[in-house]
């Protein structure tokens, strides 16, 4: 029979080896968004009017110096699932590829409410479609002509440099082309010109910005129907 006391050391070792592990394997995944291969680390931290960290905000950082950026090949795939746009808020830089996918068991029609990036398609249960193909920055809202409580957006932006803030309201970049940048944070509930709060910054070594809030945002729309009434899927 062991005894307890060298039990409990046995136990007390293995404690600190999966703390050490836990804690190496946790510092592995915050070098990794922003790694020291890479030139610069930009983070950008952006809080509401009470300094509570904010989720969901898009971030993205503009060059100003002529500075060529990469193009970014990922497609950027928006589902309607349960009559909503999933997510609420995309982002893709220009003239990468857009897919809709309809993982309802309905049809819907979706268009978009931009002239200049105007396009309208049904599409059936189950369906995808990757048609769509934005060349130039827009930002564009999207609604379907069935359910027309369905609401989202499209940021489209010329650059590879973007993301949406976590729960802890940090958005961070590996930067290799330095030089100045147009910080910008937009998301189209914001109480501000044009949705958007931005700086200018040469950047050219680790940074961190932090972007307060003036006002309070505007709700996002529900993506729900007032009425029981729905549409038939054959439309």
């Amino acid at each position: 029979m062991s005894h307890p006391f060298l039990l409990r050391s046995t136990l007390l070792h293995y404690y600190v080896v999966i703390v050490l592990l836990l804690f190496i394997s946790f510092a592995s995944w915050t070098v990794e968004a922003c790694s020291a291969e890479n030139t610069a680390c930009v983070k950008v931290q952006v809080n509401n009017v009470r300094n509570i960290p904010l989720e969901n905000m898009v971030v993205y950082l503009e060059p100003q110096a002529g500075q060529v950026l990469t193009q970014q090949n990922e497609t950027v795939n928006i589902s309607q699932h349960s009559k909503s746009f999933i997510p609420y808020i995309s982002v893709s830089q220009s003239s990468a590829k857009v897919s809709f996918e309809n993982k309802d068991d309905i049809t819907h029609h979706i268009y978009s409410a931009d002239s200049k990036n105007k396009f309208s398609f049904k599409i059936r249960a189950g369906k995808t479609d990757s048609k769509t193909q934005f060349n130039q920055a827009a930002e564009i809202a999207m609604g379907c002509n069935i359910h027309d409580w369905m609401s989202g957006y499209l940021l489209v932006v010329d650059t590879p440099y973007f993301a949406k803030t976590d729960a802890q309201g940090l958005a961070s970049f590996s930067l290799k082309e330095l030089g100045k940048y147009r910080v910008v944070v937009w998301h189209p509930q914001m109480r501000t010109e044009n949705n958007r709060m931005f700086l200018e910054k040469d950047l050219l070594t680790d940074d961190t910005f932090t972007f307060t809030l003036k006002h309070n945002m505007d709700e996002i729309p529900a993506q729900k129907s007032d009425e029981d009434f729905d549409f038939l899927s054959d439309y």
